[in-house]
């Protein structure tokens, strides 16, 4: 058995100046801006990333994701916090934006050159020509940058610009700027290396027998080939005597090349379908990479088909380059839409502490670097899972692990059903995580990769296995749970293990809710009656 550790994948990373939006969507200009046109994304990201300019892109094709802006967000707030939910096609009649604004928005995209695609009915535009062409469109030119090590980037030299008429009918632009990776490190296990089956984690967390996911269907977030990964998971299922989980792969549009990330989608598949073991099937949406435009792209199709009621994505980027760059505001967008379908994504906090995952600073599973939460664990829309450390798995004996991400946000407001948290909540900002697990790869998750067990931990194990456990309180509940944020902040004390010890990094665990484990680890037989 190979121990190792893997870690949150990076989304490419956004540029240092924000989309700055209102409930309405309404861009605000910005000083320098032409006349007649409204900022939506502009500044410079290479100082803090350590890039370097290297003259206008040649790209031919440069993809570009323009989210519209929703109708009424208070009344969307509402009723997700009230529990119940819409259909799309209720959502895209009472909330969406109106034929007459896409159609608005879609001819002046063709009109500057671009080629225009819905994704799947919903309120996402894919834009699609060269940096020369997205460069006139926007109103700038696309800069090529590079990094140490030959890694590439673009990003708009100036403040990228829509015309005055359409700025009303945008909530986020994203994909002008790219200037991060996935970033994908192994770390051996120290101290007193141990690892758990899937069985085992089930019996941490007091899963039992009962409600195992049957007639509810998973899905993951994914990228690349995913041939092995469905191999894998075979073999994991044979290994450890679990009952096979239909899969269905759904392109969103197409799968990239790169495997490198073929390890976290063993895990994600693994514990999202062994937590639940009698989960209808996991749908696995696959993109050609994690760059910010085509998550959104990705998650939007699984927002708009509304296949599954959860889903899990382990991975994230610096909320100060999410916030900067567009994404926050163009996937919040998203996720708000999928609660108020009654969608919940859940998300991994993070694996540098209380400390902004930047691509230059901090070093996975050390808590280094400058303060700031993950995204998007971050987004009020997304369930956030931090990290413990599984001293005794017996009792079960759990602290927090040191390198769970977690804190207070800097841009997004507490949620209704977050305000009253107690512990150590302060309020009015969104709090970090919301729920923890199993994270500290000295307490680790079995994985089959490429065919062979290795010990896998960080907090992207834990938003999987958590998705799992909500499939098990779904099946309890007829399928019909909505939104998991209001649910999860409303239970009794007795459905979460309170971790009351450890730090990671600025905030310790406390009594009730804290900054590291959120309100703790779950008492899944609770949950899932209570839910």
């Amino acid at each position: 058995m190979r121990l190792t550790r893997r870690s949150i994948p990076f989304l490419a990373v956004a540029s240092a100046a924000a989309v700055v939006a209102g409930t309405a969507g309404v861009a605000t200009a910005a000083v320098g801006s032409s006349p007649g046109r409204l900022a939506v994304v502009g500044g410079s990201a290479a100082a803090l990333t350590g890039a370097t300019v290297a003259g206008a892109s040649t790209a031919t094709h440069v993809p570009v994701d323009v989210v519209l802006a929703t109708r009424d967000v208070a009344a969307q707030d509402a009723l997700i916090a009230s529990g119940a939910s819409v259909t799309p096609a209720q959502y895209a009649q009472r909330f969406g934006a109106t034929s007459a604004q896409i159609a608005t928005v879609t001819a002046w995209a063709e009109g500057a050159g671009l080629t225009v695609s819905r994704v799947d009915g919903g309120q996402i535009l894919a834009l699609d020509g060269s940096a020369a062409q997205v460069g006139r469109a926007f109103g700038t030119t696309v800069r090529s940058l590079t990094f140490a090590g030959g890694r590439s980037g673009i990003q708009p030299a100036t403040a990228a610009t829509v015309p005055a008429a359409i700025a009303p009918l945008v909530a986020g632009v994203t994909g002008l700027t790219e200037v991060g990776a996935m970033h994908l490190q192994q770390r051996s296990a120290l101290g007193f290396p141990a690892s758990y089956t899937p069985q085992q984690i089930s019996s941490i967390y007091d899963a039992g027998s009962t409600h195992t996911g049957s007639g509810v269907p998973v899905a993951v977030i994914a990228s690349g080939p995913l041939g092995q990964v469905q191999t894998d998971l075979r073999t994991f299922e044979a290994t450890y005597n679990l009952p096979q989980t239909p899969w269905e792969t759904v392109l969103a549009p197409s799968a990239g090349t790169d495997t490198s990330g073929q390890d976290e989608y063993d895990l994600d598949t693994q514990y999202a379908t062994s937590q639940a073991p009698d989960v209808s099937k996991v749908y696995v949406y696959d993109g050609p990479d994690l760059a910010d435009a085509s998550i959104v792209t990705e998650i939007g199709t699984w927002v708009n088909q509304n296949l599954t009621r959860q889903a899990s994505f382990s991975a994230g980027e610096c909320e100060v380059l999410a916030q900067a760059g567009g994404l926050q505001s163009s996937l919040d967008t998203v996720l708000r839409q999928a609660a108020a379908q009654g969608q919940t994504l859940f998300t991994s906090s993070g694996d540098t502490g209380a400390f902004c995952p930047l691509p230059v600073v901090g070093v996975n599973g050390v808590p280094a670097g400058l303060p700031g939460d993950n995204y998007p664990a971050a987004s009020p829309y997304a369930i956030g899972v931090g990290g413990t450390t599984v001293l005794d798995p017996t009792t079960p004996t759990e602290i927090a692990w040191y390198a769970g991400g977690g804190g207070i946000s800097l841009f997004e407001s507490a949620p209704s059903w977050q305000q009253n948290a107690g512990g150590s909540f302060v309020g009015v900002n969104r709090g970090v995580p919301d729920v923890a697990l199993d994270a500290d790869p000295n307490s680790g998750y079995d994985v089959v990769v490429n065919g062979a067990v290795e010990t896998i931990g960080g907090t992207s194990a834990g938003a999987p296995a958590w998705q799992g456990f909500w499939a098990r309180a779904q099946s309890a509940q007829g399928g019909t749970l909505g939104f998991a944020g209001p649910i999860l902040y409303g239970l009794p004390t007795a459905a979460f293990h309170d971790i009351v010890l450890g730090v990671n990094g600025l905030y310790p665990a406390t009594p009730g809710y804290d900054y590291t484990t959120g309100l703790g680890t779950p008492n899944v037989s609770v949950l899932a009656a209570d839910a």
